[in-house]
């Protein structure tokens, strides 16, 4: 059955090309024929490929386009703020220089002296071993140096802050065990602006180290302890009925050092008292630091000591 139908279609063929031979009354160009039934009977013989209705043809696949690659983002976390401890504000003993006059300040009023507390220790401890009533420069470095500048004038100390930081000056006696009063105020004198009297500075310290006993203008107290690098409080600044605040007021300040015991005195009145053995011995003098009133002086009025045996 197959061999006839071959055969036949072979047949058809020959007599289908006879009728479309180039040149015939139909006058079809070359190569081309009208007739589908030869058409499909030559793409059967040659091995055309048939495209059979409902044949799924072969799907045209089409790389993926590429996706963005996913980056792994860290969660953002928290930051933590850490506390950063600022050093306390460093003073270096001033070397003298030339530096032009600071603006004279007014004279204050002097304070009738008041009888003596039952509590102050200079009414048990009789005549006292050393007295300056700053009528002159005798043993103290005057004029100016890089943060201060000191003159005597009127009977009086006056010790004025040229920069922004504490700065002292010195007298020469080193004292070890002993009781140190100052009377001292000041004209101009604003909050926290402060002065007072430094003390048990080493002798071969160069004015680096030491205790610093002082006052604010506006009634608090502290003791402070410079090693040359660093300002510790061993007592922090402490509001006090015991120190005069009004203008020209004028304050008694005293330390009585014996040994590692130090007990701190305002107009006679113990305010505070501790134990410190970092400096056993050494000079005394005054110090005035603020920044509230420009070139802030402090008057000196007496300084006087009691050695404790």
């Amino acid at each position: 059955m197959k061999k006839i139908t071959i055969i036949t279609l072979i047949l058809l063929a020959i007599v289908v090309s006879a009728c479309n031979y180039p040149g015939s009354d139909e006058g079809q160009p070359s190569g081309e024929s009208n007739d589908p039934m030869a058409t499909e009977i030559a793409r059967f013989l040659t091995g055309t490929p048939v495209e059979i209705e409902g044949e799924p043809t072969a799907e045209e696949t089409t790389a993926p386009e590429p996706t963005e690659e996913e980056i792994a983002v860290p969660e953002e976390t928290e930051e933590v703020e850490t506390e950063t401890v600022e050093p306390e504000e460093t003073e270096v003993e001033p070397t003298q220089t030339e530096e032009e006059t600071p603006t004279a300040t007014p004279t204050p009023t002097t304070t009738p002296t008041e009888a003596l507390a039952d509590t102050d220790p200079a009414k048990t401890l009789g005549e006292p071993d050393w007295v300056n009533a700053m009528n002159n420069g005798d043993g103290w470095p005057t004029g100016f140096s890089e943060y201060t500048t000191i003159v005597f004038k009127d009977g009086y100390l006056k010790l004025t802050a040229d920069t922004e930081f504490d700065g002292w000056r010195l007298t020469w006696p080193s004292l070890g065990d002993f009781y140190l009063e100052v009377k001292i105020q000041s004209p101009k004198c604003e909050g926290n602006d402060h002065f007072g009297v430094m003390f048990r500075v080493p002798a071969n310290a160069n004015a680096n180290k030491g205790y610093l006993f002082g006052i604010t203008c506006d009634g608090k107290y502290n003791l402070r302890r410079w090693d040359g690098q660093t300002m510790f409080s061993p007592v922090q600044w402490t509001a006090s009925d015991a120190i005069n605040t009004e203008a020209n007021a004028v304050n008694k300040l005293g330390v009585m050092a014996e040994g590692e015991n130090l007990a701190l005195y305002i107009n006679g009145q113990k305010v505070k008292e501790i134990t410190n053995n970092a400096y056993l011995i050494g000079k005394f003098g005054v110090f005035v630091g603020g920044t509230n009133v420009e070139d802030l002086t402090v008057w000196v009025d007496e300084i006087r000591y009691w050695e404790i045996p």
